[in-house]
């Protein structure tokens, strides 16, 4: 295999009980120790949180990443909730032949991570979460972006996701220009860790295969986060390991802290400095957490 060649993962679909395809990519070892990758928001089964994918392989893993419906080649799930994904893994991990495995997300992800570690329970010795936010069951602070009516209509029962759907329609229209656009707004750390060639690559190819659908997908993805997420997080047992730098602009540090504080056994890392996407300066020490 080329160098090239190496850069690819390995891609499949599943047909799901109500006739949905999931869409699935996989990096490193198929015979190493399965991580579940919950991807961002936007973002793609082609999220991986390495420059070079040949690491995985070297540190024995086997990285599982799927789309979310209606993001990259999985078929939209309307009406869907949080708590319905655990029910969409389950099927790819029987067609994948895996039993126990560990579940990592980056931001918008961390929801759905938590979700599966509380559907799983033993079956997930080990859960990673980066630059997450908890749920909106507590008080804290709406980002400035979320319009007054998305605010409103979090909190009764109203199709929140067609009002988002305005505020990211853009986004979906040169999704390879987002990390461009992160450079500018994030801080100095982020600047320098997006600025490399190789991370840029990475991001701009999953941010344009997650929203290749348009902005529809995205749109209800944020709507539900911002909703209660149907579990309590007191149902996820297993310690969780929480990565968070300090200058996050995008998931402020506060809200790593709130959702620390609800887990009943986080062991936080708390990186003074650091921003939204240290995972690329520190993947080797995140991953080692994620086995058994």
């Amino acid at each position: 295999m080329d160098g090239r060649g190496a850069q690819q993962p390995r891609e499949g679909t599943v047909r799901l009980p109500d006739g949905r395809t999931m869409a699935y990519a996989e990096w490193g070892d198929p015979d190493g120790w399965p991580v579940l990758g919950c991807h961002g928001s936007p973002s793609s089964r082609l999220e991986r949180h390495v420059e070079d994918p040949a690491a995985y392989r070297r540190w024995g893993l086997r990285v599982v990443v799927p789309d979310r419906p209606g993001f990259g080649r999985s078929d939209p799930q309307p009406g869907r909730r949080v708590t319905d994904w655990p029910d969409d893994v389950r099927e790819l991990l029987g067609a994948l032949a895996v039993d126990r495995f560990s579940v990592v997300s980056l931001s918008g992800g961390a929801a759905y991570a938590l979700a599966c570690a509380s559907a799983f329970g033993d079956r997930v010795p080990a859960v990673g979460v980066l630059g997450g936010a908890p749920p909106p069951d507590v008080p804290w602070p709406w980002p400035g972006w979320v319009p007054r009516r998305m605010r409103a209509a979090a909190s009764r029962p109203s199709p929140a996701a067609a009002l988002l759907r305005p505020v990211f329609a853009p986004t979906a229209l040169r999704p390879a220009l987002i990390p461009r656009y992160l450079q500018v707004r994030l801080n100095a750390t982020d600047r320098r860790v997006i600025g490399r060639p190789a991370v840029r690559r990475v991001l701009a190819g999953t941010f344009t295969e997650g929203l290749r659908n348009g902005s529809a997908a995205l749109a209800q993805d944020r709507a539900l986060l911002f909703r209660p997420w149907g579990f309590p997080l007191s149902s996820v047992r297993q310690r969780v390991h929480l990565w968070h730098g300090t200058q996050d602009w995008l998931v402020p540090v506060a809200l790593g802290q709130v959702l620390a504080a609800m887990l009943p056994d986080c062991a936080p890392h708390w990186f003074p400095g650091e921003g939204h996407f240290l995972v690329f300066d520190h993947a080797e020490a995140v991953y080692s957490r994620l086995r058994p």
